[in-house]
């Protein structure tokens, strides 16, 4: 009974387990990154566009926090 002896360079690999039995590929790891770092962008300026304040007397954009307009100082109307 001689059985050959291996070197640990020529044992065979096992192949590699996850304990969920769910596994993600570098690559589709990096499309599931990119796919929710644009839906976070989507919703931040979303929210960003519906609250900013355009001033009916010269168009220009003041943040939402304002009451009177910083160019010309007309009284910005909130449209809800």
């Amino acid at each position: 009974m001689n059985q050959p002896t291996l070197s640990l360079e020529e044992q065979p690999k096992a192949p590699a387990q996850s304990r969920s039995g769910f596994f993600l590929y570098p690559w589709q790891k990096g499309v599931l990154l990119i796919v929710l770092l644009g839906v976070l962008y989507l919703r931040i300026w979303r929210r960003k566009q519906a609250r900013i304040l355009v001033c009916s007397h010269c168009g220009k954009k003041n943040p939402p926090h304002q009451s009177n307009c910083q160019k010309c100082s007309a009284p910005l109307m909130r449209v809800d």
